[in-house]
């Protein structure tokens, strides 16, 4: 797994605190090798669902 800390990660457009919560982590998966590839894809996936609604444009 890739635990680069650099912005390449992220749309310019992506939310600040789905940013952080990503980061967190990644921090958190370099720290625990006990999550695995799929695990950490999973979270990801889920982090950045929770954030989708706000590039919905039907929301406004």
């Amino acid at each position: 797994m890739d635990h680069s800390d650099d912005q390449s990660d992220f749309a310019p457009d992506d939310d600040l605190l789905m940013q952080q919560e990503i980061m967190l982590l990644k921090l958190k998966a370099f720290h625990n090798s006990s999550i695995t590839d799929a695990e950490y894809e999973i979270l990801e996936k889920e982090i950045r669902e929770k954030y989708s609604y706000r590039h919905r444009s039907d929301d406004y």
